[in-house]
């Protein structure tokens, strides 16, 4: 029986180890990250955007959306912070116009994600999943405004980065797509301040990028797109150069 009370003791301490374990969250909805990214188009550019964000792995399809929401607004600023810089020293008008014009597509891409962001709203899920389908297609504005600026490569960077920020765009889409689902609203409306009027071109068309260009995700800002908002931590940092489905 001396032998014994060890053995028992050991059991009991076990057993009170294992009672008090914090239990394991499971997600019913949550699938893989992999799962997830393999549904969007740009399934390696999705992965790069999120892995490094732990919540990532187990996030419901709508959370995935909202952490992409995030990023991409993110990556965004910074393309275009990085038009603006570069405008300053441009002399020829052509290529001004191209930076510019670029730009401008960006930053209105930017201000509809903030604005999920602050209302996280079925709602505002559905206007803004309506604001992407009508944009993304078509004939990219941004090509075209540079297709006779002189070679360069400020040229190039520019329509890398913005082709490089329609592939996060897309995925945001389709993780949004995905999530909606579940989502309801009385009405779907595009924004009313929206540039994908009738008639109107959508600013973003190709999805392609240059062999070699440089990515738009070297130094995004650190924090999320508005005051407040909980912005992820993003593996956007890293080349997607070879991001493509």
């Amino acid at each position: 029986m001396a032998m014994a009370r060890p053995v028992v003791a050991h059991l009991f301490l076990l057993l009170l180890l294992v009672s008090t374990a914090p239990a394991v969250r499971t997600t019913p909805d949550a699938g893989t990250l992999q799962e997830a990214c393999n549904k969007t188009l740009f399934p390696k550019v999705c992965l790069q955007a999120l892995k490094d964000n732990p919540e990532s792995q187990t996030a419901t399809p709508r959370r995935l959306a909202e952490l992409s929401v995030y990023v991409t607004a993110e990556v965004g600023m910074t393309v275009t912070a990085f038009a603006h810089r570069e405008l300053n020293g441009i002399k020829d008008n052509v290529l001004y116009k191209c930076l510019d014009t670029c730009s401008e597509d960006i930053e209105e891409a930017v201000a509809h994600l903030s604005a999920l962001t602050r209302d996280l709203t079925d709602a505002k899920f559905l206007e803004v999943k309506t604001w992407l389908s009508s944009t993304l297609g078509g004939t990219s504005t941004c090509e075209d405004a540079c297709k006779d600026a002189p070679v360069s490569d400020i040229k190039n960077a520019c329509i890398t980065k913005s082709f490089e920020f329609e592939k996060l765009l897309r995925v945001t889409l389709d993780l949004i797509t995905e999530a909606s689902g579940s989502m309801s609203a009385a009405v779907a409306l595009p924004p009313s301040d929206s540039g994908a009027m009738a008639g109107a071109p959508a600013p973003f068309g190709g999805h392609g990028s240059s062999a070699g260009a440089p990515s738009p995700y070297g130094g995004a800002a650190a924090g999320g797109p508005s005051a407040g908002a909980p912005a992820p931590s993003s593996g956007a940092g890293a080349s997607d150069a070879d991001a493509t489905a």
